[in-house]
């Protein structure tokens, strides 16, 4: 039951958890490692702190949208699975994250 709840809390994360990036960054020069990185710092500022995700890996890619998943451990201990997204949007690099895949 506490595995579900942190996943919702992710998902609600997402909505509010989109800055755009430097005008120079662009999903092609992304990696998932980075894009991860991107998502914990971006979680210190929300309810639901990230302090770590493992295991992160690519799946799918292209020009302007990449997509990966890893295993969050969350500032309360807890753990739960976690997906990135970047992508290309009115000229900025965005980057979210979420308990649930992406449509």
């Amino acid at each position: 039951m506490h595995q579900v709840q942190l996943r919702i809390g992710l998902a609600v994360m997402a909505a509010v958890a989109l800055p755009a990036l430097a005008a120079c960054v662009n999903v092609k020069s992304l990696d998932c490692n980075e894009i991860a990185q991107k998502a914990k710092e971006i979680s210190q500022n929300q309810p639901i702190k990230i302090q770590n995700i493992a295991n992160v890996r690519e799946t799918s890619r292209t020009a302007t949208d990449a997509r990966c998943t890893g295993d969050a451990t969350l500032a309360d201990g807890g753990t739960a699975p976690v997906y990135l997204r970047a992508y290309e949007e009115n000229g900025n690099t965005m980057v979210a994250y979420q308990g649930t895949p992406f449509p």
